[in-house]
Formats: structure tokens, C-alpha cells, sequence
């Protein structure tokens, strides 16, 4: 009953904010601002896998990239727009109109589905499935991972972006964004959901996954600016996982 609980209030809560994703000022501000460090962050860890030589215009070269939780698509469409063969799910079904309405208006090609994250179904296997911000928003993050690990081509990237779980990220991700900057919704986080940085990269390697890299995103209040930093994985951060075969 409790799952059921925070499952159905999860929905509702970003249910609520689905025509807010493609507004620069509204109520995902904060995931607009943070979208072009994480294109850079993806790029650089798919970096073996892009040519760049062969089509400079379209540096991730048609590869096949799955976003999980893709809300609104505010990832997916620079990818996109970047060669790759996009397919973004969210199980909030109001996200995925509002990625289609979006994607089509800009003349952009991206597969979406509606479906429940605990139950993926898919038909094919991917180059690199991204998991951004997500994994702190449901029942069993662990779950997750094992079920759609079987998505991903032997020697793909898995790439995850969530948040620490201590108290400065009790009191700046969730207190202080809420609350006083008001970058995000309220009880948009809960700090029991909150995954620390070993949890994940120990669960990963029981897993078949080999951790390549673990890099912090921080943000600089003086320039406004969001920064990756390999040494501050304190609050937000970025994981990278080979799958093994």
C-alpha cells in the first residue's frame, strides 16, 4: 500500500506540471538551464563511440540512445538534433504528448512511448540508455536498473544523473530549491529517495556493470552557471557504467 501511495503521488505530482516542460521560465527552469551541461556530459562519455569525422554536423552518428523519464523531451530533441536515433518513455502519459506535440513541431523524429517504468517492453537493444534524474523519483531504483539493463548492447553506456543523499542535499537540492529559490516544484524530492554515489556504483557492479566514471555537477551562484566537477560529487551528480556483456 505504501508503494502504491508513492507511485500514485509521483504521477500526480508531475501529471500537474506536464505543460509546464517547454516553458524556459516556468516550472522547469531549472532542467532547461541544466540541459546543455548534460548534452555535454553525454557527448563526452559516448565519445568512443561518435564519429566525428565522418559526419562533423551529426557528431553522435546515428546512434540508437533510449532516454527513461524523458518528460517533456528536453533531452531528447538536442540529441536529436545531434544524429542520434532518439526513443524517450515516461509512464506519465500527459509528458508524452506534450514530447510529441513538441518534437513534431520541430521537425524532429523521435520515438516515444507511454509506459510504466517498473515494466519496460521494448523490441530492440540500445547504443546508450540515459536515466537522468529519474531513479530518485521511484519506489525501487534498483529494480529499475535490472530491468532495463537487458536493453542495453553488450559493452553500451548506461548514464545516470541524480542526486547525493546527505545533508547538504537535504538542505540545498531540497530545502533551499524548493523552498526559498523556488527552482523546482514543492516535494519534488524526498531525502529517503535520494541515492548516494557508492550505493549506486556498488549495485551497478553486481550487476554486470563496470563504473567508468563518476563526475559531480555543481552549481556556481556568482556566475549562475552549472559545472561538471570529477572531485564534488556532494549533491548532484553523473554516473557512467559499461555494461559487461
Amino acid at each position: 500500500m505504501i508503494k502504491k501511495s508513492s507511485k500514485k503521488s509521483e504521477f500526480d505530482h508531475f501529471a500537474k506540471l506536464a505543460n509546464e516542460w517547454w516553458d524556459p521560465y516556468g516550472k522547469f527552469k531549472l532542467i532547461h538551464s541544466l540541459t546543455p551541461i548534460r548534452i555535454t556530459y553525454i557527448k563526452s562519455m559516448l565519445s568512443n563511440e561518435i564519429h566525428e569525422i565522418n559526419n562533423p554536423n551529426k557528431p553522435l552518428n546515428k546512434l540508437n540512445i533510449l532516454d527513461l523519464g524523458c518528460g517533456g523531451g528536453l533531452v531528447c530533441e538536442p540529441l536529436a538534433r545531434l544524429g542520434a536515433n532518439l526513443t524517450g518513455i515516461d509512464f506519465i502519459k500527459q509528458n508524452i504528448t506534450i514530447a510529441k506535440k513538441h518534437a513534431k513541431d520541430s521537425s524532429l523524429n523521435i520515438k516515444y512511448l507511454h509506459q510504466d517504468l517498473d515494466f519496460i517492453n521494448l523490441n530492440k537493444k540500445y547504443d546508450a540508455i540515459l536515466i537522468l534524474e529519474v531513479l530518485e523519483h521511484v519506489d525501487d531504483w534498483k529494480k529499475i536498473i535490472t530491468n532495463i539493463k537487458k536493453y542495453l548492447k553488450p559493452k553500451g553506456k548506461l548514464i545516470i544523473s541524480t542526486i547525493n543523499r546527505n545533508l547538504l542535499s537535504q538542505i540545498f537540492a531540497i530545502y533551499v530549491a524548493e523552498n526559498i529559490l523556488k527552482w523546482i516544484p514543492k516535494k519534488t524530492h524526498k531525502l529517503d529517495k535520494l541515492i548516494k554515489p557508492k550505493e549506486l556504483t556498488s549495485f551497478l557492479h553486481k550487476n554486470n556493470f563496470n563504473e567508468i566514471d563518476l563526475t559531480g555537477l555543481v552549481f556556481k551562484p556568482i556566475s549562475s552557471q552549472w559545472y561538471l566537477n570529477k572531485k564534488n560529487n556532494k549533491i548532484n551528480y553523473f554516473c557512467t557504467a559499461v555494461k559487461f556483456n
